[in-house]
């Protein structure tokens, strides 16, 4: 993954976020729907390679369709949001996307959209054979959030990411087996994805059960794990300062990252 030369860009990921409305930044699509802040973490680790030449993949583009209902279509986000993010952060990027749902319409010189289900093998054999992107340097699954349908694209899609790439999972829940949680985005069969690989970074082997297919060749090629955006605790104390008598203490909570980033030897 060569690097390009170092151009002065004048907007940040998260000021491009916002513009047009995906949760990945501060601001999102409306005061109904609240901002992850994923792109402070995403331009940490992605912001030398921002002139590269590249192949960028994301999973899942929130648009509307009869397959899946993207509840975040509103206000400034009229579909799409974070794919066009990226178009105007990566100048060079050649990117593609995979949906449920039909979006030609955000097609251009350098997005191609395509009709996937991302937990379905033979769907991603026959958009990687139609699309022919050789190899990816960079994929964010921002798709369905079920474990079951992470964890499948997850084996799917490291088989092809470059060396030294890195792959993204964002919106990771406590929705897998043993959480109690009801709804689409959950999963009886598998255990959260966030808990598969925390217990890989501890233990070097994944939490079973699981859907992860070639678990040596994933395990024999990770050579790194970051978690971050765990949930924030907000606690108030009372103190004996009469001028500041109440005394506010933030922490984080283990356990609750929403967002890993997964790099490849």
């Amino acid at each position: 993954m060569g690097l390009g030369k170092v151009v002065k860009m004048t907007k940040s990921l998260t000021e491009i976020a916002n513009i047009y409305g995906t949760d990945k930044g501060t601001i999102a699509p409306s005061d109904d729907w609240g901002g992850n802040n994923y792109t402070d973490v995403f331009e940490a680790y992605l912001e030398k390679y921002r002139e590269s030449e590249l192949n960028i993949l994301e999973i899942g583009l929130g648009v509307t369709g009869d397959q899946w209902e993207a509840k975040i279509v509103q206000g400034r986000n009229s579909g799409g949001a974070s794919i066009k993010m990226w178009y105007d952060y990566f100048p060079n990027a050649k990117i593609f996307g995979i949906d449920v749902n039909e979006c030609s319409y955000l097609n251009n010189d350098r997005i191609t959209t395509y009709v996937a289900d991302q937990g379905n093998v033979d769907d991603l054999e026959i958009f990687t054979k139609i699309a022919d992107p050789s190899m990816f340097d960079f994929v964010f699954d921002d798709g369905s959030h079920r474990p079951d349908d992470q964890q499948t694209s997850f084996s799917y899609f490291f088989n092809i990411l470059k060396s030294g790439g890195l792959y993204f999972v964002e919106d990771l829940f406590s929705n897998g087996v043993g959480d109690g949680a009801k709804g689409r985005m959950a999963s009886d069969k598998v255990k959260n994805t966030r808990s598969v690989f925390k217990h890989f970074q501890k233990f070097g082997i994944f939490l079973e059960p699981n859907g992860l297919t070639n678990q040596t060749y994933l395990a024999e090629n990770i050579d790194s794990i970051g978690f971050h955006c765990p949930k924030v605790s907000v606690k108030y104390m009372l103190r004996a300062n009469l001028k500041r008598p109440i005394k506010q203490v933030v922490s984080y909570l283990p356990g609750t990252e929403t967002l890993c980033a997964i790099r490849k030897k």
